[in-house]
């Protein structure tokens, strides 16, 4: 397979893409990184580090296997109960990464006969996600509520169950989600509600608790997306809501089942970031 008139092409459109420097390169050239998504620092945290250092002592560093089989830990377990109780959501469940997460989640939920309706802007995976479901779909301009109660009167009736997907902070732009008047159009609709909060996980709300805390609407968010690889300073990620959505997510994200664990150090590195 030939594909130099490929590259030559992505050259031309000004589209091909190089990985950066290493990191040990960076730290050495003395230029000051505001590019990471490692907002607190915690990923060179001296105690997040010895937390993932007895996690690899004690059970090795892969993940091994699937968690339906063999791959499952008590680090995993332990920090989904943690992020349970830390959003006051009924349970939680880690995904190998965010990216896992919102290819896995919609289409395990959405199916022929449903509908979403997502933000112009979201992140790339959960676009991906959203064309990988069973259901119709239809973008509303970015924060746009207008645009999307116009969607909602428009096309809601025609389809049995109804997701409304955005970002708390968005990643490209970095602006904020109108979440109060989104969440009285879901319920005014009778929409299910998908917030991805990668970028505010950690970092906005009360300890952190991200914009929908902040907001005083996370009771209302029932399928809540964080990255544990952000302001965490770790790896992976976790979606978390009723028991019943993890349950379901259990049987039915091929990206959760087909995959190998998050690595148990990785867990256990968050789960102290999330402690301090």
């Amino acid at each position: 397979m030939d594909l130099r008139m490929d590259i030559e092409k992505l050259e031309r459109d000004g589209l091909k893409r190089e990985i950066f420097k290493t990191r040990e390169e960076f730290l050495k050239s003395g230029l000051v990184n505001l590019s990471s998504n490692d907002y607190l620092g915690l990923s060179a945290h001296p105690e997040i580090i010895n937390a993932a250092m007895a996690s690899i002592s004690d059970g090795g560093v892969g993940g091994t296997s699937s968690r339906l089989l063999a791959g499952n830990s008590m680090k995993h377990d332990a920090l989904e109960k943690n992020i349970a109780r830390f959003l006051n959501k009924e349970a939680a469940l880690v995904f190998s990464s965010g990216y896992h997460i919102n290819v896995g989640v919609l289409p395990a939920l959405a199916q022929n006969g449903d509908v979403i309706f997502f933000d112009r802007l979201c992140h790339a995976s959960l676009i991906d996600g959203i064309r990988l479901s069973g259901a119709r779909f239809y973008s509303f301009e970015h924060n746009n509520m207008d645009d999307l109660r116009h969607l909602l009167k428009a096309k809601r009736a025609g389809f049995k169950r109804a997701f409304i997907v955005t970002e708390g902070i968005f990643s490209m732009d970095g602006d904020e989600s109108p979440l109060t008047l989104l969440i009285l159009l879901a319920q005014e609709f009778n929409c299910a509600t998908y917030l991805d909060e990668a970028h505010s996980f950690g970092v906005i709300g009360p300890n952190g608790q991200g914009l929908a805390s902040r907001e005083g609407v996370l009771n209302q968010i029932d399928i809540f997306v964080g990255t544990l690889s952000k302001a965490l300073g770790s790896h992976g990620g976790f979606v978390a809501g009723t028991r019943n959505l993890r349950d379901i997510l259990i049987s039915k994200s091929r990206s959760f089942i087909y995959t190998t664990a998050l690595a148990p150090a990785c867990a256990a590195a968050a789960d102290k970031s999330l402690e301090m």
